[in-house]
């Protein structure tokens, strides 16, 4: 009470408490109010005020505050808290650096300043500077030895960061000089483990072993004795004692008897050391023998774990010497037979069909599925007194025995077996539903019903070219009556996503993926099952939120792992440090992050409205675009894929297989990333020549480069016709993604008005000696690009009118191929869009001549205005018909589903009234969502329609 600075506190507290609720417009008034009675001197108080205003959304305004308090260097903490967190919100970490360097100027013997400019440079990765801040903090407080291994670990991180003879000869031999300096003034198990990381980067292996085994050995924690044991076998390994290294594993092994994942590494370094010593395996081999008995022993030891059993299988695996069908067959069989009732086993055993024989009858994947079907129980079903968890082994065995059976029988079914196999699922699938389940819980039986889904998939690959829609909305209808009892289970609402996508349906499936609530990491490794889909189906607002949100993830990413780095330090887990860098330059440069960045400048360009010249501009060129005509093409081959192609259960070993190879697809992408980037950088050239003509008279500047971006436009239209890509239909793969959109484009002739379009704009004023003087082109010079575009028009036109009326227009059956063609169009109408604004930008000087000198120019600009014009409102028409057909089918599939008689399709009268009425909410879902992504795609053409009827562009009139 007696502190005078008591009352400015008390003020500065409303502040503070605004902000932490959230109330950002309060804590503004708050820090005004403070500020007019403390006359403006009060540095916190505009702090915070500048970060109210941040948070408020008032960005010139914060800046302009935050720009008040720069110009005056404070050591004040709460000044100092305050700009620490503006600039960390406003992305600038490299501020707070400079910030806290000149309050250290004013007072170089604060620990805390210095210790907060460290982690200013920790944020930025300056590590030079942080070697330098971390010397002058041992200096200032030499009994704490954190600050000193701070230095240690920013040498070793400047070696990481450089590499080559510097780190080699001069960095690392420094952080070991070091680290060794200190050795026995070491008190914590983090600088054990950091002279360890020192001593692993110079590749010194024995010195680390001899460290895990002296006195430093007693800093190490007893709950770090795994990581211990884990670092001495990778010590070994390095050093290539093989033998030691397989001794350590199997002893490693018996402390988790049952972990696959020791067992596979076991078997590995005895094979690896017996070879080393005695060359290649040969039957009734003793070393082969011995190896077969340490397995029995652990195995009858542990009666009741799988991993010794699998083990067997898995030397058998790697050793073909001693593996015989015949008793590949035995173990696969007493496997399932003593843990059928598990889950999965299947997958278990299916790693190892290559040990059964496809040419013996005796030995083959069906003669081990004859041997282990008379021991299943029979289908169960569940009853108000039956025994839960015996109905639930029970079903558990069969369910493995039908995915067993998938997976080593790839034969395709003819339409009579599969139909009896789906009935025969779904009918066990709906005796078997549990009650009394909680929302987060799963249905046992569910995968029964996916079993049935991938039957119905297959049957829609091999059955009229993949173009009937019967199989998939038989599938989803099954998928949807699962999720109503299951509504957690993320396999049903993954496969509902593809079928939907296929289907091209954006809403639901955009709406179950944000029930799989995706966010953070998850966005690199999921996020492809929605993000590659915008393009193809043309729902570009909801589209361009969802890109948005992931291109947010990794704007912020850096700014939260380096808060971790952060932490790391001060706690002193120094090997978190340098995974924590690898995972920030893994993810700046991810598949995923370069793709949501492309489209959505791409997206947002064609959402431009009636100032489309203006977005370009704000949208910028693309990084890696430029106008120098020797440009390099962008160069996207270190791009990192973290794609998780696993989401899909699936159990064919074909489709496995497939899972497993994803350079084609990665090929892919960065096909579509190089064309993607030339589409921008093509409209980034476009407006540059129009607005070069609109000075100068001429495209003198801008022309060697639009002829080099010409000539790459056209080496990629060739490259990409070929075979190196997927024809244009949906990718039949259940466990891969869709393969990227380039195909679809070229095959729409969406790439083919480009070139004209920059040839059009060439030629657009002819060459004269007297710029003021040249005349406008004819107006024929239009003619390629229109051509092009009534090409593309053409197509759409037959599939959707065909000369009827609306009412009968017919209907392409896979309506997810023709909405991306539709969505190619609207793409190529937005470019005649711009095409037509650029005339008027390119010609508004001719335009402001005496009324005898523009008459030319202006009937060129009418000309070129109305032939756009008809040819977007042709688009427009062709969609509006294709509208009106799905809007008549609204509510259709509810008069239909209670009108008539119930029929199940798949066996017995189970389903009932549920099962009809899924089937109306799924076509009626089906129905809404495309007349949604027609009606959106419609507004498009009919804005840019507008535009090109007022002739207004850009201001130009």
């Amino acid at each position: 009470q007696n502190n005078k600075s008591d009352p400015r506190e008390r003020r500065l507290k409303a502040i503070y408490d605004a902000l932490d609720a959230g109330n950002n417009k309060k804590a503004i008034q708050e820090a005004e109010k403070v500020l007019r009675k403390e006359a403006g001197d009060s540095l916190c108080a505009k702090a915070l005020r500048a970060l109210a205003l941040l948070r408020y959304g008032r960005l010139d305004e914060a800046t302009a505050a935050a720009s008040e308090v720069e110009r005056v260097d404070t050591s004040e903490e709460s000044v100092l808290q305050a700009m620490t967190y503006f600039y960390k919100e406003s992305h600038r970490l490299d501020l707070i650096a400079a910030m806290y360097e000149r309050a250290v100027q004013q007072q170089p013997k604060s620990e805390d300043l210095l210790t907060s400019l460290f982690m200013a440079h920790v944020r930025v990765l300056d590590h030079k500077k942080q070697q330098l801040t971390a010397a002058k903090l041992h200096r200032l407080a030499p009994s704490k030895n954190p600050y000193y291994f701070w230095s240690v670990m920013s040498v070793l991180m400047q070696a990481t960061e450089c590499g080559g003879e510097l780190a080699s000869k001069m960095l690392l031999p420094l952080a070991a000089k070091m680290a060794e300096a200190f050795r026995d003034r070491m008190n914590a198990e983090a600088e054990v483990q950091l002279y360890l990381m020192v001593l692993e980067m110079q590749e010194r292996f024995e010195d680390c072993l001899a460290t895990l085994d002296g006195p430093l050995s007693s800093l190490l924690s007893p709950q770090s004795t795994e990581m211990t044991r884990q670092q001495r076998m990778g010590y070994l390994e390095k050093l290539g004692r093989k033998q030691e290294l397989a001794d350590a594993r199997w002893e490693d092994l018996t402390t988790e008897p049952n972990d696959w994942a020791r067992w596979q590494s076991c078997i590995q370094s005895s094979i690896n050391a017996d070879i080393s010593q005695g060359g290649d395996y040969v039957e009734a081999d003793p070393r082969l023998s011995e190896l077969q008995s340490r397995i029995d022993a652990i195995a009858a030891e542990h009666p009741g774990l799988s991993g010794p059993c699998l083990a067997r299988l898995e030397l058998m695996r790697r050793c073909p010497v001693s593996c015989r069908p015949e008793t590949a067959l035995s173990l696969m069989r007493s496997y399932f037979e003593a843990f059928a009732s598990r889950p999965a086993v299947a997958s278990d055993l299916l790693q190892f069909r290559s040990l059964l024989s496809d040419t013996d009858e005796n030995s083959s994947p069906a003669k081990l599925l004859e041997l282990i079907r008379p021991g299943l129980p029979e289908w169960p079903k569940a009853a108000a007194d039956a025994d839960r968890q015996q109905l639930v082994r029970d079903l558990t065995a069969r369910i493995n025995y039908e995915q067993l059976s998938r997976g080593l029988l790839n034969k395709p079914m003819d339409a009579e077996q599969r139909n009896a196999k789906v009935a025969e699922l779904i009918q066990a699938y709906r005796a078997n539903l549990l009650d009394g389940l909680r929302p987060t819980e799963v249905q046992p039986a569910d995968d029964l019903l996916l079993l049935a889904v991938s039957l119905h998939y297959d049957a829609w690959l091999v059955e009229d070219a993949k173009q009937s829609e019967t199989h998939l909305l038989q599938a989803l209808y099954l998928l949807d009556e699962g999720l109503s009892g299951s509504p957690s289970n993320y396999n049903i609402m993954l496969w509902m996503i593809r079928l939907f996508i296929a289907l091209g349906a954006w809403t639901p499936a955009s709406n179950l993926y944000e029930r799989l609530d995706v966010k953070q990491i998850l966005l690199e490794s999921v996020g492809f099952v929605l993000s590659r889909q915008v393009a193809r189906c043309g729902l570009l607002s909801q589209g361009l939120v969802m890109l948005n949100n992931t291109a947010m993830f990794y704007k912020n990413n850096w700014r939260d792992i380096v808060e971790h780095l952060c932490t790391a330090y001060r706690i002193g887990n120094f090997r978190k440090v340098p995974e924590l860098v690898a995972l920030t330059d893994r993810v700046s440069s991810s598949l995923e992050s370069v793709f949501c960045g492309l489209e959505l400048r791409h997206q947002s360009l064609l959402l431009s409205g009636p100032n489309i010249v203006e977005g370009v501009y704000e949208m910028g060129a693309p990084p890696e675009s430029s106008s120098s005509a020797e440009s390099p093409q962008p160069a996207f081959d270190g791009l990192v894929d973290g794609r998780d192609f696993r989401l899909v259960r699936e159990f064919r070993s074909d489709l496995l297989a497939a899972t497993a190879d994803a350079s084609r697809l990665l090929e892919d992408e960065r096909a579509w990333l190089l064309y993607r980037s030339l589409g921008l950088r093509c409209v980034s050239h476009l407006t540059r020549m129009a607005t070069e003509m609109a000075s100068t008279g001429s495209v003198t500047k801008q022309a060697d480069a639009a002829r080099a971006l010409k000539q790459q436009l056209m080496e990629q239209s060739a490259g990409s016709t070929g075979d190196s890509l997927p024809a244009f239909d949906i990718e039949p793969h259940p466990c891969l993604p869709y393969p990227a959109c380039l195909p679809a484009h070229f095959a729409a002739g969406s790439q083919a008005l480009l070139a004209p379009a920059i040839d059009y704009f060439l030629n657009l004023l002819p060459p004269s000696t007297d710029n003021s003087s040249a005349g406008v082109a004819d107006a024929s010079s239009i003619d390629p690009l229109l051509e092009s575009f009534d090409a593309q028009l053409a197509a759409v036109e037959v599939i959707n009118a065909d000369g009827g009326s609306a009412a009968t227009a017919p209907v392409e059956p896979l309506f997810g191929q023709q909405l991306q063609r539709l969505s190619c169009l609207c793409e190529s109408a937005c470019l005649l869009s711009l095409v037509h604004e650029l005339t008027a930008v390119a010609l508004a000087g001719k335009l402001a001549m005496s009324k005898k000198q523009r008459r030319p120019y202006e009937t060129f600009c009418r000309t070129v205005r109305s032939r756009i014009g008809d040819r977007i409102n042709r688009a427009a028409a062709a969609l509006e018909a294709l509208e009106a057909v799905w809007k008549a089918k609204i509510g259709q599939a509810w008069t239909d589903a209670d009108g008539q008689e119930e029929t199940v399709g798949v066996g017995g009268d189970d389903g009932g009234q549920p099962k009809r009425r899924c089937r109306a909410k799924v076509d009626e879902l089906l129905c809404q969502s495309r007349c949604r992504c027609l009606g959106e795609m419609l507004n498009l053409l009919r804005v840019k329609a507008r535009l090109s009827e007022t002739g207004r562009a850009g201001g130009a009139t």
